[in-house]
């Protein structure tokens, strides 16, 4: 009865921060006239501009149970490579990636070069796992994750047009830390999710700002940054 409602009131404390930082966000950040389209399926895509180069390099960062974007991009004609370490979505994409259409990385991505816990949902087969303990389960795995620019050196690449993060929380760290490090995409996609306080989303916010970024679109958590700057 005690776990329960623990549970109950981390739930309504993350679902407070949730209203709380959307407002900010529309009320803080500068936009930008930008037409984009949803690709993907319904409760899970993200958006691409119409006129998507070919060829244009796409990070994926976070897929869950559902990289139906990831699949729309390649299939436009863009470079995708994907990105979780959790068991779920890595046997996800020994199912579905059959074709190879999208590299897929078992990596996290973090401020730092390191091996992350990574927490259990309440349901184990649950797409998300979490670098806080959200769900009070008590049980953890280990997984490797990486800056951003130790990736792309992994890679061989120098440049990125389109970088998608839902990483459950993980983007306070790795979003500043990517713009720290040089590495400016022409689009930046944030699930401000899991949990997403305004004290945290606000620095992020700025750090996308200080870099030439606008808000594009807003839809729920999820947020679309262009870069307008040089």
């Amino acid at each position: 009865m005690a776990n329960d409602l623990l549970v109950f009131i981390r739930r309504a404390w993350r679902n407070a921060n949730r209203r709380i930082s959307r407002a900010y966000l529309d009320l803080a950040a500068s936009r930008t006239d930008q037409k984009l389209e949803k690709l993907g399926s319904q409760a899970h895509g993200w958006y691409a501009p119409p006129d998507l180069p070919q060829g244009a390099r796409c990070y994926c960062i976070g897929v869950g149970l559902d990289a139906s974007f990831d699949f729309a991009l390649a299939e436009r004609g863009a470079e995708v490579h994907a990105f979780d370490p959790t068991p779920t979505a890595i046997a996800y994409m020994e199912r579905e990636n059959a074709a190879g259409t999208v590299t897929f990385h078992p990596w996290g991505v973090l401020d730092r070069d390191t091996t992350m816990r990574l927490h259990y949902p309440m349901n184990a087969d649950h797409g998300s796992y979490f670098i806080h303990d959200l769900h009070g389960t008590g049980k953890f795995h280990e997984v490797p994750c990486h800056r951003m620019s130790t990736i792309m050196k992994k890679l061989g690449h120098r440049e990125v047009y389109l970088v998608k993060m839902d990483i459950e929380g993980s983007w306070y760290e790795a979003v500043p830390d990517m713009l720290a490090s040089g590495i400016r995409p022409l689009y930046v996609q944030i699930e401000f999710d899991s949990p997403a306080p305004v004290w945290r989303v606000a620095p992020v916010l700025r750090a996308l700002s200080a870099n030439g970024y606008r808000m594009a679109l807003r839809a729920g958590d999820n947020t679309v940054f262009k870069r307008t700057g040089g």
